[in-house]
């Protein structure tokens, strides 16, 4: 008995304290104790304190029993919950694979390929020699003092391995296919130059094999040609999710979600790490394996002779059980000229080769049939049951009926008074009934706060408590939803909050945005209302921004709108753009935005000014200044304080006039007007059509903040008069590495002219960021450089990539050599400041080397070298 006894006892110890009734009733009577020990000291179950303790202890556990219960059915929506929670989460497939980045990622990109049964990724022999003496590259050995050798790292070849079956005409366009795929996922500053089908060396087999009496000899010939073929050129075997699921590993362990979707999304299923490393190109035949691989095909019964040999062999071979490979080729079995003779007992069995042909076509094509069939399998996301947490029923009615709580209401024959008794009595259990109802409601809208959209900016939610009879009676408010709101948080603490909610989203892909906050905040007076659409336009794009991180622009794309004005950049740029706060991350002109500003002649003598942003093409008027200024640059600077909050959803002040009519203004994070829409819509829904099309044209039109990354690898001189890139031959510099301008280095400029850029703590924060962003194995070049400048270099960078594309060859190396010299002649320019007498203690400006500058900052003579 005592043991049953202890073993209860410590049940009732590893229980959750507040799904415990009793222990949180003995913890609410120690505390009224503690509280009220001087004027109450009735404590027994009689007391109506003590009847009201037990109800709302009661009611908490039901609470914590709910707050309790598994997320997916916090998350669930009554209807259409499949498509919520697929808004709410990412899937496997989306979050967790990547771009191909490794040898095998690649190949399995490839082998996903219609027609391609393997491929491999070879490095490319590059090189050039640089002359010490005049500090130059050069593409042939002169044969003179001081001329070193250079390999250049990240140029491949590719090797591709086709169906049998695959006619010229089909092999060409699999290998266009191929090459379109690698270059459309191809990683920051490597290239893959050559495309070329796999050199091949044919073997013929031979060899005395008997059978069993009832063994199908065409069947069997057609298995050994069909096993020994894939012994030459191992297959490698795509499988289904549920396969997966169901194989282990070499140490027994199943496949995780995150082995399974390791590496880029494929169309065909999914191929094995320790498959595929296996499915190399051999480098030499067992004869061993051979006989072991026929033994295990049904219908043989012993292999009493066989040999393997190649075709171009013009002398017997020296070691009849090991073969050697040629390195880079594949083996293959030459079929017509292989000679298998097949016995059952002593009587020589003779195959049909039609019936043999048909045999092997029919296994060749089983087998290409589910390394060709699409299957892009997920694992779901697990949907939950929706059960409703935020229904609260008041918990008036658990009362005894003798407190007239209930639906039947005062009991009869009692004082006249009771009625208004038991009214204080509910206005009294209200207290606690609307935190417990709140409570229920900030369960019931969990999806909300960890939403990420922009626009809902509600951290704290409640419900009124209306489940009790003359619940009218006791709220003084016509419409306590209404008061409730007005009520339960500021502005200030609610934009807190939110921000703090998408703090931890962000934190849960091991990332943060309290940096940026920090420099927006300290430097520009930006409110977390501005930094809450940052982080949601983060978290929306995380699938991309985190698996296309190493990915490069595609350069054989020839479209206009995958040359300039587009979207066609590399994963690295659009992943800084967005921790930047870099509101357009599009290829575009950097030099020069056109500010509508307009001169106003007032009745004064002195010219007033005003800003207008009209749209390109229809010409209409899309914002307006809400005041006027006394000078352009005045003007310019309200218009691009303006375009700042009127690119983000929160700058938006909605209105509605005294005519009923609906219309909106820009507004700062103070709440101050700063630009106006001339303009009144009829309906709500057109009237955010209008905002929604506004932010879109001036994210597109009208941002003088963007980046330019220039691989350098993609300037290597392809034809004989191409220029090279400059060469650093001084060996006391540490920021170059050795004498290779091209292998694994990059270019990011910056325009130092922009808003935020001018600012020389941002321009650190962005430097540490890039830094921390850009691969380890990448060397970044980072110039913050001059209007001028930038003007001189988009130009002929836009030439340059129409070239690189193949669109146009025209004065291939005169762009090229414009490029490269503009490219390392262009200067870092720094924030002016003038010198002052040290002496003065009202001058607080300084003079920071390598900060500022001297001067004009578009002068190049207030320059400095670039960054390295």
């Amino acid at each position: 008995m005592m043991t049953i006894l202890q073993q209860a006892t410590l049940q009732r110890q590893d229980e959750s304290a507040e799904l415990n009734l009793q222990q949180l009733y003995e913890q609410g009577l120690q505390q009224i104790q503690r509280w009220s020990k001087q004027i109450w000291t009735d404590y027994n179950v009689h007391d109506p304190g003590m009847t009201t303790l037990e109800i709302l202890c009661y009611a908490l556990t039901d609470l914590s029993y709910r707050a309790s219960m598994p997320i997916t059915d916090l998350l669930a929506s009554p209807t259409d919950n499949a498509a919520n929670m697929a808004e709410q989460f990412f899937s496997a497939r989306q979050i967790l694979t990547n771009r191909p980045l490794t040898e095998l990622d690649y190949r399995k990109l490839l082998i996903d390929l219609p027609g391609i049964k393997n491929a491999w990724i070879l490095p490319l022999s590059s090189h050039c020699y640089v002359d010490l003496p005049h500090a130059q590259l050069l593409a042939d050995d002169p044969g003179s003092a001081g001329v070193e050798r250079v390999n250049i790292q990240g140029r491949y070849q590719v090797r591709l391995d086709f169906n049998e079956d695959l006619t010229v005409t089909e092999q060409q366009d699999a290998t266009q296919l191929a090459q379109d795929t690698l270059h459309a996922n191809r990683s920051l500053c490597e290239d893959f130059v050559t495309f070329s089908a796999v050199e091949t060396e044919p073997y013929r087999l031979c060899g005395n094999i008997e059978l069993q009496k009832d063994a199908s000899v065409n069947e069997v010939k057609a298995r050994i040609l069909f096993a020994v073929q894939n012994y030459l050129a191992p297959v490698v075997h795509n499988y289904r999710l549920s396969e997966v699921l169901a194989k282990t590993k070499a140490d027994g362990r199943h496949y995780r979600s995150d082995d399974i979707f390791n590496g880029p999304s494929l169309t065909c299923g999914f191929i094995l790490d320790d498959e595929l490393r296996q499915a190399e190109l051999r480098s030499e035949i067992r004869l061993s394996d051979l006989i072991n691989i026929l033994m295990d095909i049904p219908g043989i019964l012993a292999v009493t002779e066989l040999i393997i040999t190649p075709v171009t062999a013009m002398v017997a071979v020296e070691d009849r059980w090991r073969q050697t490979i040629p390195a880079g080729k594949k083996a293959v079995l030459d079929q017509a000229g292989s000679r298998l003779i097949f016995h059952k007992g002593v009587m020589p069995i003779v195959p049909q080769p039609d019936q043999v042909e048909a045999e092997l076509t029919t296994l060749q094509q089983q087998q290409r049939l589910k390394l060709d069939t699409a299957s892009n399998e997920d694992l779901p996301i697990p949907l939950g049951h929706f059960r409703n947490p935020g229904q609260y029923t008041s918990l008036q009615h658990d009362f005894p009926s003798i407190y007239g709580l209930g639906d039947t209401g005062v009991p009869p024959g009692l004082d006249p008074n009771h009625p208004a008794k038991v009214l204080q009595l509910r206005a009294y259990l209200l207290f606690m009934e609307q935190i417990l109802a709140n409570y229920f409601a900030q369960l019931a809208h969990i999806r909300e706060l960890f939403c990420t959209d922009p626009t809902q900016l509600r951290s704290y939610f409640y419900q009124t408590v209306n489940s009790f009879t003359d619940w009218q009676k006791i709220y003084a408010d016509a419409d306590p939803v209404a008061s409730l709101e007005n009520q339960i948080e500021d502005k200030v603490n609610l934009v807190d909050r939110r921000s703090r909610f998408l703090d931890h989203l962000i934190a849960r892909f091991a990332e943060q945005f309290t940096d940026l906050a920090h420099i927006m905040y300290s430097s520009f007076e930006v409110g977390p209302e501005t930094l809450i659409q940052y982080k949601c336009e983060f978290l929306k794009q995380y699938p991309s921004l985190s698996r296309d991180r190493s990915l490069a622009y595609n350069y054989h794309l020839q479209d206009d709108e995958a040359l300039w004005n587009s979207d066609n950049i590399s994963g690295l740029e659009r992943r800084l753009t967005a921790l930047l706060g870099i509101r357009n991350s599009r290829r575009r002109n950097l030099s020069e935005i056109s500010y509508d500003i307009y001169a106003e002649i007032d009745t004064t003598p002195d010219d007033e000014f005003r800003f207008r942003i009209r749209h390109r093409l229809s010409n209409a008027i899309l914002l307006s200044s809400s005041t006027h200024y006394s000078t352009t640059e005045e003007a310019t600077a309200a218009m691009t304080t303006a375009i700042f909050h009127a690119s983000n959803p929160n700058g938006y002040s909605r209105k509605l006039s005294s005519n009923q009519k609906h219309y909106f203004n820009i507004v700062n994070d103070n709440g101050e007007v700063v630009a106006r829409r001339i303009e009144y819509f009829d309906q709500p829904e057109m009237m955010e059509s209008a905002i929604a099309e506004l932010i879109d044209y001036l994210r597109l039109n009208y941002s003088d903040e963007g980046l330019y990354l220039i691989e350098n690898i993609l300037l290597w001189p392809e034809q004989p008069d191409d220029p090279f890139l400059p060469v650093c031959v001084d060996r006391q510099c540490d920021s170059c590495e050795e004498h290779d301008p091209y292998s694994y280095r990059i270019h990011i400029i910056l325009p130092a002219y922009a808003a935020r850029f001018s600012n020389q703590d941002f321009r650190h924060f962005a430097e540490s960021v890039i830094r921390a962003e850009v691969p380890a194995h990448i060397m970044p070049k980072i110039c913050w450089i001059s209007q001028a400048d930038m003007a001189s270099l988009e130009s002929v960078y836009r030439a340059w990539i129409s070239v690189k594309s193949g669109r146009t060859s025209a004065d291939r190396q005169t762009i090229l050599q414009s490029l490269i010299e503009r490219l390392y002649n262009i200067k870092n320019v720094y924030p002016t400041e003038q010198l002052y007498d040290c002496s003065d203690p009202a001058t607080d400006s300084r003079f920071i080397l390598n900060n500022t500058a001297l001067g004009s900052l578009s002068t190049a003579s207030d320059s400095e070298s670039p960054d390295q």
